[in-house]
């Protein structure tokens, strides 16, 4: 079982998150996996489930959106039951966070998206000397969701999310299908390749599992066993065990 993040892993991190695409030599190599019937092929991005299944395109591939709460075939949220008030606070503190931060600064300089039950606040391409405002009014707005116990924030690479608080990320999605395949009766060993903070979820409850790699990038640290220092590295893993699987059937 292959577990791959997105951005940052498949493809290259971009300024705007419509604009990061997967390589072609990537793709292939995906394409080769999912052939091999002894591999399975899993998309856990922060994303929404939609739109990672666009990007990436490929039949065969399971995919979950928003850090493992949406999952394909299981409803338009996971084996979690999130209220449908959470989406409310959503859209309000939206409104809210819009209406400050256009007090400070042009909004085509960051992405604010609206993923149904998580917020995200992406500043990558914001001037660094708007960035602590920025945060300022972030965690403002997000306060009394907080406060109440029924969201959490969240700092990833170059974004604050608002979400859920609930007992979900992307490693209890990592043991909620590596319990399901092992209903099979197969013998399976979980591959986790990851970049982000929100991966190191995964590389916690992998440990002694599996194989974790981390994608080196702007954060040099992790708790992954392994790394690759780009995502072209990324790709030659994914082509070596490939060939290497092909050789062993």
């Amino acid at each position: 079982m292959i577990f791959l993040d997105y951005d940052g892993t498949l493809a290259p991190i971009s300024k705007r998150p419509e604009l990061a695409l997967m390589p072609y030599n990537t793709r292939r190599a995906l394409r080769r996996l999912i052939k091999n019937r002894r591999i399975s092929v899993f998309v856990v991005s922060g994303r929404v489930l939609s739109h990672v299944k666009k990007l990436v395109g490929i039949k065969g591939i399971y995919y979950a959106g928003c850090h493992g709460l949406e999952i394909e075939g299981s409803g338009s949220v996971g084996p979690v039951a999130v209220l449908k008030k959470l989406k409310v606070f959503i859209k309000q503190a939206k409104r809210v966070l819009i209406k400050d931060l256009m007090n400070i600064m042009p909004l085509k300089t960051l992405d604010i998206e609206d993923k149904g039950i998580i917020l995200s606040l992406h500043y990558r391409r914001v001037k660094k000397r708007h960035l602590k405002e920025l945060k300022r009014i972030f965690y403002r707005v997000s306060k009394s969701y907080v406060v109440s116990g029924e969201m959490i924030v969240m700092k990833n690479k170059k974004v604050l999310e608002l979400e859920p608080n609930i007992k979900w990320d992307k490693g209890m999605y990592c043991l909620y299908m590596l319990r399901r395949f092992s209903a099979k009766g197969e013998k399976i060993l979980p591959i986790y390749i990851g970049d982000d903070r929100t991966d190191e979820t995964a590389f916690k409850v992998l440990k002694g599992k599996g194989i974790t790699v981390f994608v080196r990038g702007e954060r040099k640290t992790s708790l992954a066993q392994y790394y690759v220092n780009s995502t072209n590295e990324v790709k030659n893993f994914l082509q070596l065990i490939a060939e290497s699987a092909k050789n062993a059937d």
